[in-house]
């Protein structure tokens, strides 16, 4: 019988097969999130699809129960930032475009401020503003990231809830029934 390598000793002490489970198949899970939603807002021919395939990312957490909460999360701040970006065009349509940042801005961190898991719509509101193309509307734009993002948080969620039932959830064997003796 040949002795183990050291390393492998090693490594097998101090990270169990669970760990490496859950390690590989996050990787495997974050990869193929960013890939998948890329290729699909690419097919779907969508402005930037490098949104799609981020927001694949940030939803996509270590356990499943944080991926829901961060994709709930992420829909909130999106459509509020989406929400915040289109208002403060609507009001302010002859303000420079640094104007109408600070005000978006200013606004989404007030509510960031109050919840910060909805710190995402300040990102949201600046983006939809940076982004509008030449010619183009606040309101084109903000509906083309808010697909992007929804996008991208619909497949990184539902690769994490994929992988979890698939890895980590057994079937449940449901429990034997007694007969019972009495009529």
């Amino acid at each position: 019988m040949t002795p183990r390598p050291a390393l492998r000793t090693w490594v097998t002490a101090r990270w169990p097969l669970t760990e490496t489970i859950r390690t590989v198949a996050f990787i495997a899970r974050c990869t193929g999130a960013a890939v998948a939603a890329l290729v699909i807002a690419q097919q779907w021919h969508l402005n930037h699809p490098v949104w799609a395939s981020v927001s694949a990312l940030v939803v996509s957490q270590d356990q499943l129960g944080d991926t829901n909460r961060s994709l709930a999360w992420r829909i909130a701040g999106t459509m509020i930032g989406v929400g915040v970006a289109i208002l403060v065009a609507l009001v302010m349509t002859e303000a420079s475009a640094v104007a109408m940042l600070a005000v978006a801005v200013g606004i989404t961190s007030a509510i960031a401020r109050l919840r910060s898991e909805l710190r995402l719509c300040m990102w949201t509101a600046v983006i939809v503003l940076l982004t509008v193309p030449a010619g183009g509307s606040v309101l084109s734009a903000a509906l083309d990231r808010a697909q992007e993002v929804l996008l991208g948080v619909a497949v990184g969620a539902v690769l994490h809830w994929a992988a979890d039932r698939l890895l980590f959830r057994r079937k449940e064997q449901p429990e034997a029934v007694t007969a019972s003796a009495s009529p």
